[in-house]
């Protein structure tokens, strides 16, 4: 276990928190403190939704210290948490660690550099691709080993993404590439079960019974229907929305579309497939949301902002130069990167009435290693990958309530 190296603070001088006067709808019953500490976070954004949020997850909430800090490797992206293993991808491979003490169990590099995508596990697999030899790979989640490969696929930009759920028959787990070619493979064994093709590179997917949504480089945004019988998908319809889209997360009103540079909109399904039900005009609404009870909070260079899913309407915002990793949260908490900080803001605004509101601000923590590159919550503790700004290895911090 490693010492520690990073500087409590106590506040958050800098950042400003603007209330948004005649907001009818307050979000602070919505929200309460986690109570599991065996919490995964097994995807990027942590489940087929891109929700980014887990509600019942401890984390640290009112303040924080750290458990621990390894040095892993280079060019680290966001980890998975399963079964009390953390799954961090850097060039050199995927390193798995124990959450509790930060000690390796396996390194999995079947390249010398395979740049591997971060990984999403499921039901004891840990599935990764490779940029370096474009590979699908399925690992055992306990020793590491291979149990199945798919190479030929095509260069892989976007992570694995399984799907589980209602109408998903059996579970399967879908890689996109560049040439827009999505494929659905059994997780057993990586057998092909269908394919569908999109235009352009596939940047991000997102799943919500029964629609599967698919957002390319190009900034098209694609909507399939499962039927349930495990054959390939229909489509049901497409929308172009601008630029790269950079997240696509289903709601009870839609789905919510960020595009690189933003702005962020809400598209919407059913009847009216794929016309705006609102656009957040503020550039600072860029980054792949979190979406939490009624409310969806996204960050750009400029702010982090709360709005609610129905009418954009804004809860509360915080002015920042936040960094390019997106936010995620758990409990009543969310996390958020601001030049090299991590900062723990209350999901509900902090307390007030319309325009003036106090207590958004839980904690700020520096983290001196480089810039912060992915967040994710799990296993009690929110973990934290970062750059180095030299050539020293990118560090992984895990980060627990006191």
């Amino acid at each position: 276990m490693m010492p520690s190296r990073r500087e409590l603070l106590g506040g958050l001088s800098g950042v400003a928190l603007i209330g948004t006067a005649g907001c009818l709808e307050s979000s602070e019953s919505q929200f309460s403190p986690g109570s599991d500490t065996t919490t995964d976070w097994p995807m990027p954004r942590h489940d087929p939704h891109n929700t980014a949020f887990t509600p019942d997850a401890v984390a640290p909430r009112t303040d924080v210290r750290e458990r621990w800090a390894a040095d892993i490797g280079s060019d680290i992206s966001t980890p998975a948490i399963a079964d009390g293993i953390v799954f961090a991808p850097d060039a050199e491979g995927l390193l798995a660690l124990d959450g509790e003490s930060g000690e390796e169990l396996w390194q999995f590099a079947p390249t010398q550099h395979p740049w591997p995508s971060p990984p999403a596990v499921h039901d004891g697999i840990v599935y990764v691709t490779t940029s370096d030899d474009d590979t699908v790979f399925a690992v055992d989640a306990d020793t590491g080993d291979k149990l199945w490969s798919l190479t030929g696929a095509g260069h892989i930009h976007s992570p694995p993404h399984p799907i589980t759920g209602r109408l998903v028959s059996e579970p399967f787990v879908l890689v996109a590439n560049d040439d827009g070619t999505v494929r659905a493979l059994d997780p057993a064994n990586g057998d092909e079960h269908w394919q569908i093709d999109v235009f352009g590179a596939v940047r991000t997917m997102a799943f919500r019974s029964p629609r599967l949504y698919i957002g390319t480089v190009g900034g098209e945004v694609y909507a399939y229907s499962l039927n349930g019988t495990g054959e390939e998908p229909g489509e049901r319809w497409r929308r172009k929305v601008g630029s790269q889209i950079e997240g696509i997360v289903p709601t009870d009103n839609g789905i919510v579309v960020s595009t690189f540079s933003g702005p962020l909109r809400n598209l919407q399904d059913g009847a009216n497939a794929g016309i705006n039900d609102w656009i957040a005009t503020e550039s600072h609404t860029g980054s792949p949301p979190v979406y939490a009870g009624s409310w969806v909070y996204s960050t750009g260079w400029e702010s982090l902002s709360s709005l609610r899913v129905y009418d954009r309407n804004r809860h509360w915002q915080v002015s920042a130069d936040f960094d390019n990793a997106a936010p995620v949260a758990a409990g009543d908490t969310i996390y958020a990167p601001v030049k090299g900080d991590v900062h723990a803001f209350d999901l509900s605004g902090g307390v007030g009435v319309g325009g003036i509101r106090v207590g958004a601000t839980r904690w700020t923590h520096t983290i001196e290693s480089g810039g912060i590159q992915g967040l994710a919550v799990g296993d009690g503790a929110l973990f934290v990958a970062c750059e180095s700004h030299n050539e020293a290895d990118s560090t992984l911090v895990c980060l627990e309530p006191p």
